[in-house]
């Protein structure tokens, strides 16, 4: 019983991730499109979080087809609660950084400032998430290979 609640939870992680890294990706977008450009520091974010949503709907898709064994979702999960996790914190420094039309110049200034004293930040949720997309990349690979280990076979040279 508690596996099957895991599984139910780990699809539900997954939904909302897909769903929130949108909405963030969303508002990079707008913010490039209304400025020109976006600061340095989210200009990687901006290219790695569509991988990310790509990869997270993969494993989505593979969940749902029954590809992917409940023990496999499982081990999954701490891998996506990360992205979830990394996911949050990006959110916050957009939020802080990322002037909004309404705002006013004053604001506008502000934000402008203080997204220079968030560039570690960013990297380093970037560098995290760029871990997350690494483990669930390479768990695909080996998920969806043809080959089989050559267990017992000795290759003569």
């Amino acid at each position: 019983m508690a596996e099957a609640l895991a599984v139910v939870g780990v699809m539900a992680s997954i939904v909302q991730l897909i769903d929130f890294g949108a909405k963030v990706l969303l508002r990079l977008n707008e913010f490039q499109s209304s400025v020109g450009e976006i600061p340095k520091s989210f200009q990687h974010v901006k290219a790695e979080l569509p991988v990310l949503l790509d990869t997270l709907k993969q494993t989505k898709t593979a969940m749902e087809t029954g590809s992917v064994g409940d023990e496999t979702k499982e081990t999954l999960l701490p891998a996506i609660d990360g992205c979830r996790a990394q996911m949050d914190l990006l959110d916050t420094v957009v939020g802080k950084v990322l002037p909004l039309q309404s705002d006013s110049w004053r604001e506008r200034s502000r934000k402008a400032f203080s997204s220079l004293r968030q560039d570690a930040k960013v990297e380093k949720i970037r560098m995290d998430l760029q871990g997350y997309i690494q483990t669930l990349t390479h768990y695909h690979a080996a998920s969806s290979s043809t080959l089989h280990p050559l267990i017992g076979i000795h290759l003569r040279t």
